[in-house]
């Protein structure tokens, strides 16, 4: 008895009231254009009473009891609406001027409907907002976002880093996972496609690990040029040389060189007397200690500025690295042919040996990773044995030689 009791749940309409009542009436006016207080129905064109600012229930209960199907005929139209807007979102995002949908050319030649610069530049910040709340829907309370500097259009880069668990660190997982996934897609896929690593990379990793042992006395020069920028020992400094401090980046080893560099070309012009500077100064076994290492970074960073040419091959990068290894064995492990850090070792060898002229040394692994590029020898071409001189043909070329005059 309960249970027959319960009220059925009205369905619940897709539209709202408002916008059934915009999509079927429209103001019933005068001759003269004046208000009447009626809406007529854009489909029959019957008359129902509306005041302004009330609800919609009289134009509803009509718009359902005349009309079953309004829900299919609005949505219909609303896919058709759509489409047409998409098409002119379509024209304006590819750098065209918002007054080209007003133009008459525009609305000649192209089979849209028309709109208006007011209704397009509504209808854009719309979708905006739409991709905006998509977009913070999926975003975490807290993230970190890094903008890349390179743009493509109206494109812009942008790696997103999130935070992983309860710990609250900013982390770079996921890009990480994106370059790793893409490794092994190139190494697994069909056409196993080799990747060659950046030389130029390699040499930062080895030496910014050489540079580590010397941190502590490269900081102390750091922070002697800090001291030698400053307003009053500039100043000093300005009246005994025109050079003047460099510091070095944490993002380039090859600022470290220039800074010693310019570090012992600076030494002679300080004076020893200075309080200021008394503290920063290096002691006779750190300027030892960094005369040599100045004098091994000479040699990487010679090989790392010859890596920049445009004309360089494998064969000539690898060259270089192996005569900084003679000098430098401590960068085996990021330098060296086989090292754990080569993506496609076997690749680079071969192509090296290739490259060397050395093809009969290459190994089984070599010639397998170099398989797909081998370029097939174009097949001989077929000539036709010449065809035996008959007889009469040689009775009659003999005659025309006897007839020709000597020379």
């Amino acid at each position: 008895m309960s249970d027959a009791l319960v009220a059925t749940p009205r369905p619940k309409s897709k539209f709202t009231p408002k916008q059934i009542a915009c999509f079927y009436f429209k103001p019933y006016l005068t001759e003269d254009r004046d208000p009447t207080g009626l809406q007529a129905c854009k489909v029959c064109g019957k008359t129902r009473k509306h005041a302004p600012k009330t609800r919609y229930t009289n134009l509803v209960s009509h718009v359902k009891s005349d009309h079953g199907n309004f829900e299919v005929e609005m949505e219909a139209a609303s896919t058709a609406a759509t489409g047409t807007l998409l098409s002119w979102l379509e024209w304006i995002v590819k750098e065209t001027s918002l007054s080209f949908v007003e133009m008459k050319s525009t609305r000649r030649t192209i089979n849209l409907a028309t709109v208006c610069e007011e209704t397009i530049t509504r209808d854009m910040e719309s979708v905006i907002k739409a991709v905006e709340r998509s977009i913070g829907d999926e975003l975490p309370e807290r993230f970190g976002c890094t903008r890349a500097t390179r743009r493509t259009g109206f494109a812009t880069v942008l790696c997103s880093l999130w935070l992983q668990s309860s710990t609250g660190r900013m982390t770079g997982s996921t890009p990480k996972r994106t370059c790793l996934l893409w490794r092994h897609f190139y190494r697994f896929s069909a056409d196993g496609v080799p990747l060659v690593g950046c030389a130029t990379h390699c040499l930062n990793l080895a030496v910014r690990r050489f540079l580590e042992p010397y941190e502590k006395e490269l900081e102390q020069v750091q922070s002697l040029m800090k001291r030698l920028r400053t307003i009053t020992q500039a100043a000093k400094l300005r009246l005994k040389t025109p050079l003047r401090p460099k510091l070095r980046q944490d993002t380039r080893w090859g600022s470290t060189y220039t800074m010693l560099a310019r570090y012992f070309e600076l030494r002679e012009y300080i004076s020893a007397d200075d309080e200021e500077l008394a503290e920063e100064m290096a002691s006779p076994a750190a300027n030892r200690k960094l005369k040599t290492l100045f004098v091994q970074l000479a040699d990487a960073q010679s090989v790392a500025m010859k890596l920049q040419c445009e004309d360089l091959n494998l064969l000539d990068a690898r060259d270089l690295l192996n005569g900084l290894l003679e000098v430098m064995p401590t960068f085996g492990d990021y330098l060296a042919p086989n090292a754990e850090i080569m993506h496609s070792p076997d690749f680079e060898s071969g192509v090296v040996k290739v490259l060397g002229s050395q093809v009969k040394k290459l190994t089984r692994a070599e010639r397998s990773s170099l398989q797909p590029f081998l370029r097939r020898a174009p097949l001989p071409v077929h000539q036709e044995e010449p065809t035996k001189v008959g007889f009469t043909d040689q009775i009659l070329k003999r005659r025309k030689v006897d007839d020709a005059p000597s020379a």
